[in-house]
């Protein structure tokens, strides 16, 4: 039998990670003084179990390393890379036995930024958020950035076969001039375009339920910037059965 980090590999290898067509494009801070000789820092990465506080080797998706795709580490669980300050870096893991983990982030402006992932073991109402699964204003349709999380998500359900999710949309909705049908009714729809493109792609409908939260559950309650507008605009998974 494939081993779990095999199982995904295969799995985002398939799904097109390796196509620059579906690939991310990284987002930047705009400095306007960049000096070459500073701008690298390093960034420290351990995995533990959230329920022991144990190391636990497991594979790691960083976006932000490459500009233009994800790139995929195996079996690791505590190591230092060198990154790019100004980068908006989002790491992810994915493992058996395990609740997806995704977190996106502005390095720390220091010398060594500490990045701690808590992988938790599975159990119903474990909810997350699924990060880089975007829409675009009020539309309902998925940007095509999304694929590499979407795939990813994928390879969750696919490791773990007897999780059940609830798929829950949120929209950014601040200034009040809609009203709450219209955004319940946005919400609802992102999660049910994710679902879709997951009973696309083989999961099994029964799995599945989407619901919307509206705009009830902003990260952001007065989003000031553009960056702040899209982490409104979120999906959550919280699991309803194993």
């Amino acid at each position: 039998m494939k081993s779990s980090i095999s199982v995904v590999i295969g799995i985002l290898l398939l799904t097109g990670w390796s196509s620059t067509a579906t690939g991310q494009f990284v987002e930047e801070k705009r400095l306007e003084n960049r000096d070459a000789a500073t701008e690298l820092q390093n960034m420290h990465l351990i995995v533990k179990d959230a329920s022991n506080d144990d190391l636990l080797n497991t594979n790691i998706i960083i976006k932000g390393l490459n500009p233009r795709k994800p790139v995929v580490f195996e079996e690791v669980s505590d190591t230092t890379l060198e990154i790019r300050h100004y980068r908006l870096y989002t790491i992810s893991c994915i493992e058996a036995g395990y609740m997806y983990f995704a977190n996106k982030f502005w390095p720390d402006e220091k010398q060594v930024h500490e990045e701690e992932i808590l992988l938790e073991p599975l159990r119903v109402g474990l909810k997350t958020d699924v990060r880089d699964i975007t829409f675009l204003g009020d539309k309902t349709q998925i940007y095509p950035r999304s694929k590499p999380a979407l795939d990813e998500l994928i390879a969750f359900l696919e490791l773990n076969p007897n999780v059940k999710l609830k798929v829950i949309g949120h929209v950014n909705g601040p200034d009040g001039s809609r009203s709450q049908r219209f955004y319940e009714k946005a919400s609802v729809e992102r999660a049910q375009a994710v679902v879709d493109y997951l009973i696309a792609s083989g999961i099994d409908q029964n799995r599945l339920v989407a619901f919307g939260a509206g705009n009830s559950e902003m990260l952001y309650p007065d989003p000031q910037t553009d960056w702040q507008n899209e982490a409104n605009r979120r999906i959550q998974i919280e699991i309803i059965s194993l």
